[in-house]
């Protein structure tokens, strides 16, 4: 099979933040890796009902489930925060993927572009 590149996008309309960042020479759709714009480790796998994200920064890991019953994880020094998330939406349409979901009341977004 052959590799492929992605754009990872991820935003919250609300507070204005939107960060985007090419994925190249993927080996698998379905679960991937990639360094984000702060430098952070993140990964990426992809099911039939949702997607979940690890992010692991130098201060906290972030663990983000969008499937059956979702939720945000974060883990850090001072300890662990766990918060519902509700999913909204999920689209898989040919090589675009997107997923809504709100972290108390607002709205986020994760896109992913394969080309």
């Amino acid at each position: 099979m052959k590799n492929v590149n992605a754009k990872v996008s991820l935003s919250n309309p609300k507070e204005g933040y939107f960060d985007e960042v090419l994925v190249e020479d993927i080996k698998d759709r379905n679960c991937f890796s990639y360094l984000d714009n702060e430098n952070s480790q993140c990964e990426v796998c992809i099911y039939e009902d949702g997607i979940i994200l690890f992010r692991q920064s130098d201060d906290h890991l972030l663990e983000l489930h969008l499937r059956t019953s979702g939720y945000a994880k974060i883990t850090s020094p001072e300890g662990i925060l766990k918060i519902e998330v509700k999913i909204i939406d999920f689209t898989i349409n040919s090589d675009i993927l997107v997923m809504r979901y709100l972290i108390n009341d607002e709205d986020r977004i994760i896109e992913i572009r394969y080309y």
